[in-house]
């Protein structure tokens, strides 16, 4: 992995390909950071890709007086969009002559969905990890999160909704091992994450408020009147992953975005948790992956 840096909060990794294919950029999840996906940017520039991406607000080296989660005052969705739209502008600047792919994970493939909806042009966008939230939990969400926000600040940690997320989806996995066996199966992975001082923290109020009006506007068909219907998709998820439903809230957003875009596929990973390219398995979702990016020439029509 060849990283370099054109500013402190973009990490750039060049494949060594006289003739690279492209160039994938990594919107990660929550409670983690870009470093994280070193092994998939690793395959990705072992065969041929650039990679290019940064950690969003409040997140890896955007944490700023320890605000973990914390994307802004004002707008905090708006401007955690805006980074991304901007680090793709400039890329297709710098770099023409190749093609631009989106890999969005979890939280990330929300932000990816949304990038897609203000009708920036992408070559190809998979979404790991992803999930379909029915309106009434966004309801719920935007309720807890406001009236947390209100009375305790928006730096203040929400250990309500972190007890019902992360701490909820572990259960599915009793007895545990640790407080994150659901993210993975490889116990290494687990243990990296667990002691990595960026990852697992407990987002702040500001961040689930963001989120949940970020949720509402991926949710609402509407916004998708005018996306670029050929924009080719991959989703890819675990079967046992607790928070897509086990698989059930991938297939709902698949066949939601279905109703807006015609080169759409998915595939559901047997014995898989939630990061699909940090399980025992990896490589072979890696080659899925691969072959997805490999065969955007052709149009793959939306089939399950």
């Amino acid at each position: 992995m060849n990283s370099s840096t054109s500013n402190k909060y973009i990490y750039e990794f060049f494949s060594n390909s006289n003739n690279p294919k492209g160039i994938v950029h990594i919107s990660h999840g929550m409670a983690e950071h870009i470093l994280r996906y070193s092994w998939l940017i690793d395959r990705f520039n072992e065969d041929g890709y650039h990679v290019i991406a940064q950690d969003h607000r409040g997140h890896g080296k955007k944490i700023l007086n320890e605000s973990e989660g914390f994307f802004s005052e004002v707008n905090g969705w708006g401007k955690v969009i805006s980074d991304l739209e901007i680090l793709l502008q400039d890329t297709k600047n710098k770099y023409p002559h190749l093609k631009q792919y989106l890999l969005g994970h979890s939280m990330g493939a929300w932000i990816c969905l949304k990038i897609l909806i203000n009708k920036n042009k992408i070559d190809g966008l998979i979404l790991s990890g992803a999930t379909f939230i029915p309106s009434y939990l966004v309801i719920l969400l935007k309720l807890v999160s406001a009236i947390s926000n209100f009375l305790y600040g928006g730096h203040a940690k929400n250990n309500f909704l972190y007890y019902l997320t992360f701490e909820t989806y572990n259960k599915a996995f009793k007895p545990n091992r640790t407080k994150s066996d659901w993210i993975s199966s490889d116990n290494i992975n687990v243990n990296d994450y667990l002691n990595d001082p960026l990852c697992g923290f407990r987002a702040s109020n500001n961040l689930w408020l963001n989120l949940s009006k970020g949720i509402s506007e991926i949710s609402n068909k509407n916004n998708y009147l005018n996306v670029y219907k050929d924009t080719p998709i991959y989703i890819i998820s675990g079967k046992d992953d607790p928070f897509t439903d086990f698989g059930k809230g991938s297939k709902k957003l698949f066949n939601f975005l279905c109703k807006f875009f015609d080169n759409i596929s998915i595939k559901i990973v047997n014995d898989a948790r939630h990061e699909v390219f940090s399980e025992t398995s990896k490589e072979k979702s890696y080659n899925d992956v691969l072959n997805f990016l490999s065969k955007l020439k052709w149009k793959i029509y939306c089939f399950l």
